[in-house]
């Protein structure tokens, strides 16, 4: 895969790996120093961040956006952003909702042996809305 590629395949697996709850899948995708900052929360290495991504549970599920990946490569290094939409769902006094987040990650990648993964992937939320939606109905 070339290296440009490299950025969104990640951005794109890490997305997947927490709406389908894989988060053991993280360990393939980030060395295990890999740290991260966003509003109100921290993790300090790999294993701190997936025991944080638990908190996700309390959503009936999650579903990320991607948009644009950008950024530029030095050696074995790579400095870029990633643009997300996170649709968070759940249920209160028996209706559903969804908050969205609107996200900018700033990702620094390194590659090692050959292989790429995450070393940073800090957080900024831009915007958020929380809204009433309705749950799919497949009825003919």
């Amino acid at each position: 895969m070339n290296r440009q590629a490299l950025a969104a395949e990640l951005a794109a697996r890490y997305a997947r790996a927490v709406d389908d709850r894989d988060f053991a899948a993280m360990e393939a995708i980030m060395w295990p120093e890999f740290t991260q900052q966003g509003p109100g929360f921290g993790a300090d290495s790999r294993a701190v961040f997936i025991a944080n991504l638990e908190f996700l549970r309390q959503f009936d599920s999650t579903f990320h956006l991607l948009g644009q990946v950008t950024g530029t490569w030095q050696d074995d290094g790579y400095a870029g952003e990633t643009y997300c939409v996170a649709s968070h769902f759940y249920q209160r006094e028996g209706r559903q909702f969804c908050l969205d987040m609107y996200i900018r990650y700033q990702d620094v990648i390194e590659v090692r042996d050959g292989e790429g993964r995450y070393l940073q992937r800090n957080l900024a939320v831009v915007a958020q809305d929380e809204r009433e939606v309705r749950a799919p109905s497949f009825a003919g």
